[in-house]
């Protein structure tokens, strides 16, 4: 989805802080890909469309196996090819697939990848088990992100409360943030020596990370987005996300979440990003998750995503839920 561009403060106010390099400044190996203090250089806006067809979890017919063959990334990349395409007569079926939003919406890659999981640990690129204790606890649908909830469960809906963040226009929360969804697949990155700022054009949350060694939050203060803290290991950024609130629980893991965030430049059209998520309360090990995002300074930028334009959805949601109650009420009569 684009929309009329309204720009960001944060990466202004971040880009603002930026130091000149200070003379004889060393760099971390090469000045290829490198701030002019010597970082390595994780700038630019960046998508992830052509991961769009990529699950995060791998069909077991895959078993280990990373990534597709020829034939099936051609298969792969002539389903995207139809679903690209807004006229459903054109399609083998007829169908539109039930579509939750027009097709036009969408944002297919002609390139599709070819792998077969965003998830690469463990080999089988499936999500650990749930331990005993994550299994006795019952899902809120209010709260969980990653998996039915919401305006995708049943209800009830009796109000704002009961449908979880995404619908509520307020986070996707993390790491969900980094999968891509139907559109609005980019994110921006801004630095500058002490602090890295992101960009999700989806809901449009950012984070500012610092890289200054300050001490993490304490315990006691949770956020929709945790607490993260990054650091330089070489030519990768390792970011350290804690201090999560229940209210953003992801696949049943709230409170207990941690994630471990490795940046790293690839070439001049790639940044890679390797996310492990751990709860050993939740999972009977750890996971983890790898997106490679592509620049294309011709097509992508970043856009005001004005969710649900005041969130009239919301409304809406809330509406047809009162209107099922006075039908019910109807028949019992």
């Amino acid at each position: 989805m684009r929309r009329e561009c309204f720009g960001w403060v944060l990466v202004v106010a971040v880009a603002a802080l930026m130091p000149a390099p200070a003379a004889g400044q060393e760099t971390r190996g090469g000045a290829e890909f490198r701030t002019p203090w010597g970082d390595p250089d994780l700038q630019g806006i960046w998508d992830t469309d052509a991961l769009r067809s990529v699950p995060l979890e791998r069909d077991p017919e895959y078993g280990e196996r990373a990534v597709l063959t020829d034939e099936e990334l051609a298969a792969r990349a002539a389903r995207e090819e139809l679903r690209a395409v807004d006229d459903p007569s054109v399609r083998p079926d007829g169908a539109r697939e039930n579509l939750r939003t027009p097709v036009h919406w969408d944002e297919w890659s002609d390139k599709p990848s070819p792998r077969t999981s965003l998830i690469v640990d463990p080999p089988n690129g499936q999500i650990p088990s749930l331990t005993l204790g994550a299994q006795a606890r019952p899902p809120d649908p209010s709260t969980v992100i990653g998996f039915a909830g919401g305006s995708f469960g049943d209800g009830p809906f009796n109000g704002p409360e009961d449908y979880n963040p995404i619908d509520r226009c307020i986070t996707r929360g993390l790491p969900n943030t980094w999968f891509p969804s139907i559109y609005n697949n980019g994110f921006q990155i801004v630095q500058n020596r002490d602090f890295v700022a992101i960009l999700y054009e989806r809901l449009h949350e950012h984070r500012i990370i610092p890289l200054d060694g300050r001490a993490p939050l304490d315990a006691s203060i949770r956020t929709w987005f945790g607490d993260s803290r990054g650091r330089w290991e070489g030519d990768t950024l390792v970011v350290e996300v804690t201090n999560f609130s229940d209210r953003t629980n992801y696949r049943g893991a709230g409170s207990g979440l941690r994630l471990s965030e490795r940046y790293s430049r690839v070439d001049a059209e790639t940044v890679r990003v390797e996310i492990t998520v751990e709860d050993p309360l939740t999972w009977t090990q750890p996971w983890t998750a790898v997106i490679e995002a592509q620049r294309d300074p011709a097509y992508w930028q970043i856009f005001e995503y004005a969710c649900h334009e005041a969130n009239y959805n919301m409304t809406f949601m809330l509406e047809a839920a009162r209107a099922e109650d006075r039908a019910a009420e109807q028949q019992q009569r």
